[in-house]
């Protein structure tokens, strides 16, 4: 499993939640969150506020070292 889709299984998100949370379609979520390097920095963002909601430790590093 990848971090994108653990820490959203984590936070007990669906895809089709968290597409809508960052603003993209379902079909564009699932293509991004299969390969993480496509997450553009201001989705990755979103995501991350999301995650922090839960645990404010967590930093973009630990989720997408692409970005960083």
């Amino acid at each position: 499993m990848n971090r994108v889709k653990g820490y959203r299984t984590m936070l007990g998100i669906t895809q089709e939640e968290m597409a809508s949370i960052i603003g993209v379609s379902i079909n564009t979520y699932r293509k991004m969150e299969d390969n993480p390097d496509t997450f553009k920095i201001e989705h990755a963002n979103k995501f991350l506020q999301e995650v922090n909601k839960v645990d404010s430790s967590v930093k973009m590093d630990d989720i997408f070292k692409n970005l960083v």
